[in-house]
């Protein structure tokens, strides 16, 4: 079961600019093993939810997450507040 972008956020409201990375860098290869099978077969398993909507939800919580190292970024390094 996939949660909502925003209840996505909400569990990594707290987390520090370098912990976020790497949830980063995880949502993108999951995306690019999406777009790079064609026919979306992956390893051959019936999935649930479908590719399609993990595919979908890793978008929507992509550019959700870019945002918030956006501003822990910022918070962090650029104001010194982190």
């Amino acid at each position: 079961m996939m949660i909502s972008p925003e209840a996505y956020m909400e569990i990594l409201k707290d987390k520090k600019y370098m912990e976020l990375l790497p949830l980063r860098d995880e949502l993108i290869e999951d995306i690019r093993q999406f777009e790079a099978d064609p026919d979306h077969k992956g390893n051959g398993m019936k999935m649930q939810p479908s590719p399609e909507v993990r595919y979908q939800c890793n978008l929507d919580y992509l550019g959700k997450l870019c945002e918030l190292i956006s501003e822990k970024y910022n918070a962090e390094y650029v104001w010194g507040e982190g």
